[in-house]
């Protein structure tokens, strides 16, 4: 029962891998576009 069980979680690691890479890889597309557009000019002390 144990050989059944290391497969399900075996295969279940390799099915959730590759899809919380995709994730992320979506998710870091508009972080970069928000960091350019943070980039504009600020008024303040230093600036």
């Amino acid at each position: 029962m144990n050989i059944y069980l290391f497969w399900i979680l075996f295969l279940a690691l390799w099915a959730i891998v590759p899809l919380m890479i995709i994730k992320g890889k979506k998710d870091e597309s508009p972080k970069i576009n928000t960091s350019q557009e943070v980039k504009t000019k600020k008024k303040g002390w230093f600036s």
